[in-house]
């Protein structure tokens, strides 16, 4: 049976490797993850990055946590659909961009991370290898 949402020991693990990636990488990054009502479970930000980012962070996860898929696609798709795009841009709480990734257990989704800060690809790719621990 799936939990409720990401256990904070496991977020911060994530968050941990997120950090981690984008130290190697020479990036700075904020990263959040959510349970599935897109609450903040943890969230962490490098120094020098700016608590915007860590807000676009939050919102990117909010994105993958109600689509279910990491935010990647959906962006790209987007970008050819004004009309679509319009609609989820009024939900105001979700940014469809490059960055956030579900969180599943037992193939549910219960929560999601986001990273921002390092620009699309490389939030993605750090993203990418810090879910990719669970």
């Amino acid at each position: 049976m799936p939990d409720f949402a990401p256990a904070l020991a496991e977020a911060q693990a994530v968050l941990a490797a997120a950090l981690a990636e984008a130290g190697r990488r020479e990036q700075q990054v904020a990263a959040v993850v959510v349970d599935r009502g897109g609450h903040v479970v943890a969230a962490a930000r490098m120094d020098g990055v700016g608590h915007l980012v860590l807000e676009i962070a939050r919102r990117r996860a909010a994105a993958a946590m109600h689509l279910g898929e990491p935010t990647r696609d959906p962006a790209l798709r987007l970008a050819r659909d004004p009309a679509e795009a319009a609609q989820l841009a009024g939900l105001g709480e979700i940014l469809v961009q490059p960055g956030g990734f579900p969180w599943r257990d037992a193939g549910a989704v219960v929560g999601a991370l986001g990273i921002a800060g390092a620009g699309a690809e490389d939030d993605h790719a750090i993203g990418d290898v810090a879910i990719g621990m669970l």
